[in-house]
């Protein structure tokens, strides 16, 4: 029977493979609740001008205007802050994406270890039966010879 003698090296690989997908999917999904932020802020900062668009052809205060054109100028930085966080985030992505490259590598270089040891081993054990096949047919014949 075969054993491989690095399969626990193995087994850990796998291990930290399967953390690392684990730890990029949640990043991808923060990625994704950032860039639905942003296009939740746009789109309030695109209702809020619309609004004040339409409220031109009445009456207002010049205080009513002014905080209205306050808050969509505290969106538009709200919308320059997201920007920045989802670029950070864009390269923890792109990071985590490398490491992940990186451990499916490590654990595919001893799966093929592993198969060529296995093969290796099957090889081994196909000879050694064929020579023993061998020798009890030499042995059979020679039986019958005397």
């Amino acid at each position: 029977m075969f054993k491989f003698k690095l399969q626990s090296v193995l087994e850990y690989r796998i291990n930290v493979e399967e953390k690392i997908l684990g730890d990029y999917s949640d990043i991808r999904r923060r990625l994704e609740t950032e860039r639905e932020l942003l296009n939740t802020l746009i789109a309030e900062r695109e209702s809020m001008l619309s609004d004040l668009r339409q409220m031109q052809s009445t009456l207002l205060r010049a205080q009513d205007i002014a905080s209205r054109v306050s808050y969509i100028e505290a969106i538009r930085l709200k919308e320059l802050d997201q920007i920045n966080i989802i670029q950070e985030v864009t390269g923890l992505v792109e990071s985590k994406r490398k490491e992940l490259v990186e451990a499916v590598k490590n654990r595919k270089i001893l799966e093929n270890l592993k198969e060529r040891q296995s093969d290796e081993y099957q090889k081994t054990m196909n000879d050694l039966e064929q020579k023993s096949s061998d020798e009890m047919s030499v042995l059979k014949f020679g039986r019958r010879e005397t």
